[in-house]
């Protein structure tokens, strides 16, 4: 095969064809199964090593088999699916696997605070959606291969150090700080190292040198409170696991932990402060939980009882209150779906607004409110909504023929046949068969 390959390339490629590794996506999202299947393809690999799952519980199963036929699996995990997070669910899946798996959140979540709490939660990367076949490329192969000769000594002096082997420990340090003097993590494991020995000096300061080397690497924060624990200084304990929960504020159990110092310095006031915060994450968790809960009642309802089902996709929406975010905006569209298939477009309608209201710069939402104003007959309203959508997404263009060839219906319901020609035509050139837009054009050409 005569593809020029990149250095990223060839990694990906080379774990895929040769090492004995696999891919698994944990997904409802079209778009980015699409991607992933599209680096596949340009890189000649077999589809074989591409396995699709919809839920955690699934893929924890299959991964289970697959990993006696496959050496090793690069797990592509949504952060956020049937209304529920499953960052908490990357550390037991880190623990169980361990070398065997590789974890890559996939988000739509862009604030900071949210991508460190995946990182600190066991994420090996992140990638934001949407992402192009070259960037997916290039984060699986910088997940497997950051510096294979570091990660090498940083595992081996981990075991080291795990089995008290000390003297050992410390050579595959040196070896570390030889290879990349300035890292962080050779600073962690001299650190380690030190605490292992009881010279706690040592340690405090080899992992004050780690946070100056990486201001965002949370490994040596927790370090140093797990230290200043160990020698009984609580004071600069609590200044660490505050550090530590500005930047990474999600973490409840932390909030837990600093209540209970502040109980230690009896300061009883801010330690309620720090449990009531861990309870209302919690509480939102559980919010999480309900609506997940909701939304699976809703899936086989829909098909026996499309009213009902649609009033536990509303109880889902409603029951997230203010924390109804972009991670949600599924909800919206299984909702507006499911009602305009009952013929309630107007309703379908404004949960797209309120969609928009979200992320007013998303395609997918802008088309598909198009297409309720379509079935109510608004056919200007559902132009402009698609117009937004191609401007938003171009690409929405190339998803299915489908999306053309309802652009080209809605210009011939106003009959502007030119307008219907241009797009009932890139309709067919995605698929040349179809039968819907065959019809369309023989209509326009009469």
């Amino acid at each position: 095969m005569d593809i020029k390959l990149s250095v990223y390339d060839k990694i990906f490629r080379f774990f895929v064809s040769e090492a004995g590794g696999c891919v698994m996506a944990v997904t409802h999202d079209l778009l980015f199964l699409k991607t992933l299947k599209g680096a596949f393809k340009s890189l000649g690999l077999d589809s074989r090593g591409f396995l699709h799952r919809n839920s955690m519980n699934k893929a924890v199963e299959e991964a289970k088999s697959a990993l006696k036929i496959f050496s090793e699996m690069v797990f592509f995990i949504e952060a956020r699916s049937e209304a529920s997070s499953n960052i908490p669910a990357i550390n037991n899946l880190k623990s169980f696997f361990q070398s065997k798996c590789k974890l890559i959140v996939i988000t739509a979540e862009t604030e900071r605070h949210n991508i460190i709490y995946m990182y600190e939660m066991g994420a090996d990367n992140v990638i934001v959606k949407p992402v192009s076949i070259n960037s997916l490329i290039q984060k699986v192969a910088l997940t497997l291969n950051p510096n294979n000769k570091l990660a090498r000594l940083v595992d081996q002096a981990r075991n080291l150090l795990l089995e008290n082997k000390l003297d050992e420990a410390g050579k595959a340090v040196q070896s570390i700080i030889k290879l990349k003097p300035d890292s962080a993590i050779a600073f962690i494991l001299k650190g380690d190292l030190a605490r292992k020995q009881k010279d706690y000096a040592q340690a405090e300061q080899c992992y004050l040198k780690a946070c100056s080397h990486s201001k965002m690497f949370l490994d040596p924060l927790k370090r140093l409170s797990e230290l200043y624990a160990e020698t009984g200084e609580i004071s600069k304990k609590l200044d660490y696991l505050k550090k530590l929960d500005r930047l990474s504020p999600l973490n409840f159990q932390r909030k837990v932990n600093i209540g209970h110092t502040y109980l230690d310095l009896d300061n009883h006031e801010q330690a309620v402060k720090y449990y009531d915060e861990a309870i209302r994450q919690v509480q939102k968790q559980a919010l999480d939980m309900v609506s997940s809960t909701m939304m699976q009642i809703a899936g086989p309802l829909e098909k026996k009882d499309p009213e009902l089902g649609s009033d536990y996709i509303a109880r889902a929406i409603a029951n997230k209150g203010s924390s109804f975010g972009r991670e949600d905006l599924w909800m919206i569209n299984e909702i507006g779906m499911s009602l305009r298939h009952q013929g309630k477009w107007e309703q379908s309608v404004e949960y797209y607004k309120k969609g928009t209201g979200i992320a007013p710069m998303d395609g997918g939402l802008h088309y598909n409110m198009g297409l309720a104003f379509v079935q109510g007959k608004e056919y200007y309203k559902a132009l402009d909504c698609f117009q937004k959508a191609i401007d938003f997404s171009p690409d929405i263009l190339s998803q299915s023929p489908s999306v053309p060839y309802n652009i080209a219906r809605t210009y011939h319901a106003l009959k502007r046949r030119e307008e219907a020609l241009k797009y009932v035509r890139s309709a067919l050139k995605l698929d040349p068969g179809f039968e819907s837009a065959l019809k369309l054009l023989s209509i326009l050409k009469q």
